[in-house]
């Protein structure tokens, strides 16, 4: 993976050039990141779906689906993600080089971002006000939906009651019960406080002139500035009292098992870091970790078994699908695995087999211009400059004590139970 050129343009505005011509695209990326606020998720959600149905200049989602085509069919996704403790939300761009066209496009797409985020509908003081009410009824059947993936609505729950005085447990789509209040010129406000103190990263990668790039983003990207955020760092080290367990009775014909656990490990501690990456890789991080072959394969106990990490809080959690009879016998079986990682009873096939999918997984991160970006961005606001390569060297050297010294301070925390 080539390395990224950062440009600190100011103001808590950073560009990030990534010079690569293995694709035949080019994508912008624009990250705004903010801190988790349970005041402002729910406007800000409402915000991103209005920003893209409608600007001043292309008044309907016509238009705009008619600007996208007349630039070779670009891609456009506005959208909202979380990282940790913080707020992202991203537009991304992805247009084909200017080198296979005619007609270069490079410029308009730019041009096209810009409008996006610094010329929304506004009317009267109010944003895209005859869109409001839709885009409403839109995310509260959104965020409705969400009950209807049993395993996904779990393991939310098994969040929310773990991290229940913790930013983790905000939910960044928003919440229902917010949405009536919600006015147009609500969202005006918001948009005007998005803009002016959220920490601004613009990321281009592609084959493209780095000048000419950094140039075009400093003439078109020019937001109005004023109280940037300080984006704080997240506690990784908490650990509660004893374990507390959670049910929930939804009538459902399998039960869903979350286990959540603190793991106490910093992310910036390379070596620890991605020593538990691989512990969890071989505890329930696919066909070859010892929940799918021990507990689900040879045990017969559960639908599925799986385990994942939470890497800036310091979080794992391990997820199972069950009857509701095999509550006890699917825990003590977890329970189990998870105390034979932790003091490294290890087979080398195992340790094999889990450096191989993590470094696969790794090496297709260059296949796609979009996977590229994200781990890119994710290393730039982790704090991080490690390439793909890197980590892979981190992953490889990874023996069986360093595993059992990554996972000296793993516990568990909450138990939820979907029954």
């Amino acid at each position: 993976m080539t390395k990224m050129n950062i440009v600190d343009l100011g103001d808590g505005i950073s560009l990030g050039l990534v010079k690569n011509t293995k694709f035949k695209s080019n994508l912008i990326s624009i990250y705004f990141q903010r801190q988790l606020d349970r005041k402002e998720v729910t406007r800000i959600s409402l915000l991103t779906n209005l920003l893209q149905v409608a600007t001043n200049k292309y008044p309907s989602m016509k238009a705009i689906s008619q600007k996208l085509d007349s630039l070779y069919g670009l891609s456009m996704n506005l959208g909202l993600s979380k990282h940790g403790e913080k707020l992202i939300i991203s537009l991304k761009l992805l247009s084909i080089s200017d080198r296979y066209l005619d007609q270069p496009v490079f410029e308009d797409v730019i041009d096209f971002a810009s409008e996006i985020l610094l010329n929304p509908l506004v009317v009267d003081g109010q944003l895209n006000p005859d869109k409001l009410d839709l885009e409403k009824k839109n995310l509260e059947e959104e965020i409705g939906s969400k009950i209807n993936d049993k395993r996904t609505y779990a393991n939310l729950r098994c969040i929310e009651h773990m991290c229940k005085d913790e930013l983790y447990s905000i939910d960044h789509i928003g919440y229902i019960e917010d949405l009536d209040s919600i006015s147009a010129k609500d969202i005006y406000e918001t948009y005007k406080d998005l803009i002016s103190t959220s920490r601004i990263f613009i990321m281009v990668e592609g084959d493209f002139d780095e000048d000419k790039v950094r140039d075009l983003c400093i003439e078109k990207f020019k937001f109005e500035r004023s109280n940037v955020q300080n984006l704080s760092r997240e506690d990784y080290g908490y650990m509660s009292n004893p374990i507390r367990y959670f049910e929930e009775d939804m009538a459902t014909s399998q039960g869903k098992l979350v286990i959540g656990l603190r793991t106490g490990v910093d992310y910036m501690d390379y070596d620890r870091y991605y020593s538990l990456m691989l512990a969890n890789s071989i505890l329930g991080g696919g066909p070859h970790s010892k929940l799918f072959n021990n507990v689900r394969e040879k045990e017969s106990i559960c639908y599925y078994a799986s385990s994942n990490l939470e890497k800036t809080k310091g979080l794992m959690f391990i997820s199972s699908g069950i009857d509701i009879e095999n509550y006890d016998r699917a825990i003590e079986l977890i329970r189990r695995e998870l105390d034979d990682t932790m003091q490294g009873k290890i087979s080398q096939l195992e340790l094999d087999n889990a450096k191989k999918s993590l470094i696969n997984s790794l090496k297709a991160i260059g296949d796609s211009i979009v996977s590229d970006v994200e781990f890119t961005y994710n290393q730039y606001i982790s704090g991080s400059k490690l390439t793909v390569e890197d980590v892979i060297g981190y992953v490889e050297k990874v023996d069986i004590d360093m595993i059992i010294e990554s996972m000296k301070d793993v516990k568990e925390d909450t138990v939820f139970f979907l029954k």
